[in-house]
This record gives structure tokens, sequence and C-alpha cells, in this order.
């Protein structure tokens, strides 16, 4: 699922000369023609995505770009984001968006490519590590671990533009979409209280690649020894990484019944498929001491679709 955010290009003045990073040639030349420049400006649809550990419906207020100016086709392997890097921009009115550094279309017949991201926190490095702004080929988003506490874990975005000929391009359209998989329990428990839900065996570490034909992909790191357990309750959403879960993957259900005996149920994923940007919702279904495990898999902002288990 795409959330298109929709980026409009607009005649202006340069009001902020001396404020301008030093990028490439193309901001020279925006310096030199500053009369007849046109001013990116920014206008966005709102999407669906989150805050920490919850699924809200706007863009929290910031997102931020990179822009590759090259000339002839684009390879996806040796051009850099040398036009615009990690620029945050904010919304003034969840509709109209505005960045701090102005930035303006060269009148060549260079191409240009749009990448964006939110929540921009989410990838200042503590996390995770953007690629850098010299670095040739596709933005990735390396070294991410889900945080093991549930309350830290963040709906991550990512979005990809055609490509624009400078000269002539007017309204830049980013294509935001969920680049992890939100997973959440419901229950018609009958017998009893469901104490904790865990996942077990499940690999959580990895590097996000952009790729503007298919919207990226992940490469899973190998579990360790001791891996990372995510223990999480009936009200909260995990947001993991998108994979085929190996034989280790298990979903551990902790529950007191109405004798007041906790029980533990263990399930195993082996060789299940958590897609990216759908929401996974388990439904538990206790009664005389026994439980199963439903799934229903939708895309977040779609009617649900039954995956059978």
């Amino acid at each position: 699922m795409k959330t298109n955010i929709n980026i409009k290009i607009c005649a202006a003045v340069l009001l902020m000369m001396g404020l301008l990073p030093m990028l490439s040639s193309c901001d020279n030349e925006a310096v030199e023609n500053s009369g007849n420049q046109r001013k990116i400006v920014f206008s966005s649809v709102l999407g669906e995505v989150s805050t920490r550990g919850t699924i809200a419906t706007d863009l929290g207020g910031s997102i931020a770009l990179m822009a590759y100016r090259y000339s002839g086709e684009w390879t996806g392997n040796t051009e850099s984001p040398n036009f615009m890097y990690k620029e945050a921009a904010t919304s003034l009115d969840n509709t109209n968006w505005t960045t701090a550094t102005q930035y303006y279309w060269p009148n060549t017949s260079e191409r240009m490519r749009f990448f964006g991201y939110a929540p921009v926190d989410a990838y200042d490095g503590t996390n995770g590590t953007l690629s850098a702004q010299s670095a040739l080929g596709p933005v990735t988003f390396s070294g991410f671990t889900v945080p093991t506490n549930i309350a830290d874990q963040q709906d991550l975005l990512f979005g990809e533009s055609p490509e624009y000929v400078c000269s002539t391009a007017n309204t830049v359209s980013i294509a935001f979409h969920h680049i992890l998989t939100a997973i959440q329990f419901s229950t018609t428990n009958t017998d009893g209280t469901i104490e904790s839900i865990k996942f077990v065996g499940v690999p959580y570490s990895g590097t996000y690649t952009a790729n503007t034909a298919t919207g990226g992909s992940w490469t899973l790191n190998d579990l360790p020894a001791s891996p990372n357990e995510y223990t999480g309750t009936l009200t909260g959403t995990f947001f993991m990484i998108p994979q085929t879960l190996p034989a280790t993957a298990q979903v551990v259900i902790t529950y007191r019944d109405s004798d007041n005996y906790s029980q533990t149920l263990t399930y195993s994923l082996s060789g299940k498929t958590w897609e990216m940007g759908k929401k996974y919702v388990y439904t538990i279904n206790i009664a005389d001491n026994e439980a199963t495990l439903t799934p229903t898999v939708v895309a977040w902002t779609t009617t649900d679709n039954t995956l059978d288990y």
C-alpha cells in the first residue's frame, strides 16, 4: 500500500542567499539566476503512519528528503544524493510543507529523483544509519534493530519518486509506504486472561534498500546465539521486519485460566510470511483450557482479507 505525497513547484525569488548547502553546481546556478528560479514547496496528501507503538493517521509533522541529480539514464548504482541530503520538511498545517533551506530547480536537461522518509527521528543514527551523501547507489538504512521495548518501536516509512527532467519538471510526487510489518493481537477469550504475548526466534535486524521500481527490500542479519525476545500485550502493536519466518520463529502466549492457573501456549511460525506494509491481527480464542490462534492480514488502509494458517 502506497500513500502519495505531492510536492508542488512554484515561481519565487531567492530569499535565503548564503544559506544553501554546498551540494552541487546547481546551487551556484540557482544563486546566479535567482530571478528566474522555481522554488520547491510541498503540498501533502495525509498518509496513515504512526507514533511510537501505535498506528496513527498523519505524517507526524515532518519528513526528510534526498534528491539525486544526474545526466543520462538512471542506473541506480552510480548516482548519489548530491542535490539534497537528509533535508527536513516541516508541516505547516498537515497539508503544506516547508524546508529550512530553500531549493530550486536548475534550468538544465539534467534529471532528478527524490527519496523521502519518516518519522525523521527514527533515522537519526540511534537505531540505524542512512547511507552517506557520497555513497553511490540507492539509499540504504543499515544496522536497524527492532527495539526490544514495544513502546519504542516506530512505524517506519520510505518513499520514492519517478524521474524528472529539471528544465520541465513541475510537480514531484513521492509515494510513501510502510517498510515494516505491524503485528497486533485480539481475543475472543471466554476462559481466562491473556497475561503476555512474546515472539521468540524471529530475526530482528538488517538493512533496508530503497528501490524506485519495487518500493524497496530488506536484507536480514542472522540471529545471534542469544537472540532478543519481544514481549507485549493485547493492546500493543509490534513493528517487525518483513520476512519469511525461519524454523526458530514462535509466538508464546501466557494466560491465566478461570481457576487462576497460569498456562503457556507456543505456536510455530516457521515458513509463514510477514509482508511489508501489511498488518497482521492474530485472534486468540481460549475455551475449555485450549486455545487457537487465527491470523488475519490487511493492508493498513484497506478492508480485511483472511489469511489461512
